[in-house]
């Protein structure tokens, strides 16, 4: 007989229609404060007691970033904080246009801010936009080391010969060498891939328990653990353990008995949790989320053949993430698998205003979806972490209406 959680939990519907409120759990407590633990400060602090810290390589490659004692720093910290003023720098000193993308200014004004702290080696997959390429370009000139993964590409399973896999396992051992001097340490990475396959294990047992309850663990704290998946928020254990606790309660929540809209989202959450909060506002729930990868890494071969083997069938899943390259062309198809698994009725997808890349794969994936009959609105947002404008809360509560 199963045992019942450690925390009462009840369910209270909002009769306004807003999404609905739950008494406090010990889960979602523990996930808010496993996310306030972890910061970039802290990170700083680490490196100036001696740790190894790197932008770069918060995806698919922490695995082997871990095995090498090295923290990976997702590139979206450059413009978590002072985005406006990199920004401004971006557009002033290096001279990128005003109407380009504000990532792209963000990143290289913030590692312009940067030049001269200690943190300073960047690592980057070969298949990212040509204009991320351009800016590490730029951070050479303050100083910063850039290291290259050699893009392979994987369309379909055939083209996932022998030696390509090879090619892209002496990639990732160069990375080592890179990192430390020396090859990797195997065991410590098959030790680091298979705790990434536990954590993606729970994750999707997580995702697939809040189908049926999707306002117990709204959409905020559901993008936390997706966005914990690669660095755990600096504390593995205590992340799984938060994991654990999530997949106990909601075994025990009641399921959702009032009608609701389900949408598939693709791409964050167009002007931060605003959008999503609005979302849930107006009688929706995410119940399908085109931002981390689902599958797992083969623990029956050598750790680094098994990355590879990964990288390649990600990209032909259109789930690695990247804003070109093979995964963003077979997006699409990842999005309508999600769409018919967690029976959605619309979906949302985002990018960032002024990226030509992402324009392009919004266009193909809104032409797709037209022919097959399927619901679908995109937004654009910047980088910087703002409230939704009132053109983007309006649209999507117009969406979901249409689909009520």
């Amino acid at each position: 007989m199963a045992k019942s959680p450690s925390t009462p939990k009840k369910h209270t519907t909002v009769t306004s229609g807003a999404a609905d409120t739950v008494a406090a759990s010990e889960a979602r407590t523990a996930l808010e404060e496993l996310t306030q633990s972890y910061s970039f400060q802290k990170i700083e602090q680490l490196v100036e007691e001696g740790a190894s810290a790197i932008w770069g390589g918060m995806s698919w490659e922490a695995p082997l970033l871990y095995a090498c004692d090295t923290i990976p720093i997702g590139i979206g910290e450059l413009w978590r904080e002072e985005s406006r003023e990199a920004e401004a720098i971006g557009e002033n000193h290096f001279q990128v246009p005003a109407e380009y993308c504000s990532m792209i200014k963000a990143m290289i004004g913030r590692l312009h801010l940067r030049k001269n702290e200690k943190i300073k080696r960047i690592l980057y997959f070969g298949s990212t936009c040509e204009p991320i390429s351009n800016v590490l370009e730029l951070a050479k000139g303050d100083g910063y080391e850039t290291y290259c993964i050699e893009n392979v590409t994987s369309f379909k399973e055939e083209d996932k010969r022998p030696e390509v896999v090879k090619f892209l396992a002496d990639e990732l051992q160069k990375v080592a060498i890179w990192l430390t001097g020396k090859p990797v340490d195997e065991e410590r990475l098959k030790f680091e891939i298979k705790r990434k396959n536990l954590i993606s294990r729970k994750i999707n047992r997580i995702l697939e328990l809040r189908l049926k309850s999707p306002f117990y663990l709204t959409s905020i704290p559901t993008l936390q653990i997706l966005m914990g998946t690669n660095h755990n928020y600096g504390n593995p254990e205590e992340f799984i353990r938060v994991l654990d606790l999530l997949i106990e309660e909601l075994e025990f929540a009641i399921p959702e008995t009032r009608p609701y809209i389900p949408l598939v989202l693709a791409g964050g959450a167009a002007g931060g949790g605003g959008i999503l909060k609005v979302i849930e506002e107006s009688n929706a729930a995410i119940l399908g989320w085109v931002i981390a990868g689902t599958e797992f890494y083969p623990e029956d071969i050598p750790p680094l053949e098994a990355m590879a083997h990964y990288v390649l069938d990600a990209q032909s899943r259109g789930e690695l993430g990247e804003g070109a390259g093979t995964s963003a062309t077979y997006r699409r198809f990842h999005i309508e698998r999600l769409y018919k698994s967690t029976g959605a009725r619309g979906i949302i997808t985002s990018a960032i205003t002024g990226c030509p890349y992402g324009s392009v794969v919004q266009q193909t994936e809104r032409d797709y979806f037209k022919e097959q009959g399927i619901p679908i609105i995109s937004l654009e947002s910047s980088v910087h972490k703002e409230r939704p404008t009132e053109e983007q809360v309006m649209r999507v509560k117009t969406f979901v209406e249409m689909l009520s």
